[in-house]
């Protein structure tokens, strides 16, 4: 991670989640020992490992994963566009983490996909990068690719940055 543009976490938000930081989910999905403090709950969710998606790079000007195309189908075979909207979601709502820096909980407010076409096995690629990063909402785009580089989708999400909570 680049120290200089990813902000430092609350001490707060340090010392409590890192005492429920699910380190065995954390780095079984990619995520970065650094990053550990900026993710709100200490974890990827139930669904990052459903899924099967796998953290490459996780900054706060690039977020990327891939995820496997097995075992997220529909019925004729393809890629299934709820798995490829929560593909985007997920990077979009990790990398507007990164953002908030550990002082936000970030919570999806508008998400929209376009598919633009199928695939049928091997990895798809997603990577998030900012289009708007601001005090109270972060906006990514998402753009999600096959092995060879061909385009499947198109997603943009919206973020709200709640702060979080003293307890």
């Amino acid at each position: 991670m680049d120290h200089q543009t990813n902000p430092q976490p609350s001490q707060r938000h340090t010392t409590a989640a890192l005492a429920a930081t699910d380190v065995e989910g954390l780095r079984a999905s990619g995520i970065p020992e650094e990053a550990w403090p900026l993710l709100p709950h200490g974890n990827v969710g139930s669904l990052v490992p459903k899924l099967g998606i796998h953290f490459d790079e996780f900054t706060v000007d690039r977020v990327s994963a891939t995820m496997p195309v097995q075992g997220n189908t529909q019925v004729v075979g393809l890629l299934h566009g709820g798995a490829t909207a929560a593909l985007a979601e997920t990077l979009g709502s990790f990398a507007a983490a990164i953002h908030a820096g550990g002082r936000a909980l970030p919570v999806g407010v508008d998400l929209n996909i376009t598919h633009h076409r199928g695939a049928r096995d091997g990895l798809v690629t997603g990577v998030a990068t900012p289009l708007h990063l601001g005090r109270t909402t972060a906006t990514h785009a998402i753009e999600v690719t096959d092995e060879t580089g061909r385009r499947i989708a198109t997603a943009r999400i919206t973020n709200q940055l709640l702060p979080v909570q003293a307890s």
